[in-house]
């Protein structure tokens, strides 16, 4: 009887143990996978959630410009309803380019940022040297409204974790010749925030 007893005994343990097990297992794999979820996104491809780190890639072709886009994170995880945020920036960035474009068409010819930026150009350089550099433009056109078929977009950043600003888009007229950047910041829907000029 004390040995039926003992069986039953080792039995009850090593059956309990081992559903714990199974169960410790099952909670852990479920951990695991939580932490290897992943998103795809446009241009960059897979995302880990659990490992927010800075991406980039270059030669993206935007409206027919070659264009750098970087990804940065603030935080460990990457939450993933910002990246819904994100995603619809990077699926939508011709459209938000063309918007950015016809606001500083309306805003050239007001005082502001826009107008600053092209200024800077009209003032700083001869009539020869701007017409050099923009001989691949409409040259019936007012110098400012060639000076803005000239801007193009050359950097997207997106920064899901700031709390100041979702995006930024860098704009340039001459690249190789200025370091003048025409800014524009969009908040988390790509709507835009305000229009700056950096250097």
């Amino acid at each position: 009887m004390k040995q039926i007893l003992i069986v039953l005994i080792m039995f009850s343990f090593f059956g309990c143990n081992k559903k714990n097990k199974s169960n410790l297992n099952e909670k852990n794999g479920i951990e695991s996978g939580t932490n290897n979820e992943t998103e795809e996104l446009p241009f960059f491809g897979t995302i880990t959630l659990s490992n927010a780190r800075d991406y980039e890639v270059d030669n993206v072709k935007i409206n027919d410009n070659n264009v750098s886009i970087d990804l940065n994170f603030e935080l460990e995880k990457i939450n993933p309803k910002s990246l819904k945020s994100v995603r619809n920036i990077l699926e939508n960035l011709e459209s938000i380019d063309r918007q950015n474009q016809n606001e500083f068409r309306n805003y050239i010819s007001e005082d502001g940022m826009v107008r600053e930026y092209f200024n800077f150009y009209i003032e700083g350089y001869d009539s020869q040297q701007l017409n050099d550099y923009l001989n691949n433009t409409d040259q019936n056109l007012p110098i400012e409204l060639r000076l803005l078929n000239a801007t193009k977009l050359k950097r997207v950043g997106i920064y899901p974790d700031s709390p100041s600003f979702f995006a930024v888009l860098d704009y340039k007229v001459f690249e190789e010749y200025s370091d003048q950047i025409l800014v524009v910041v969009l908040n988390e829907k790509g709507k835009i925030e305000k229009i700056t000029v950096e250097s």
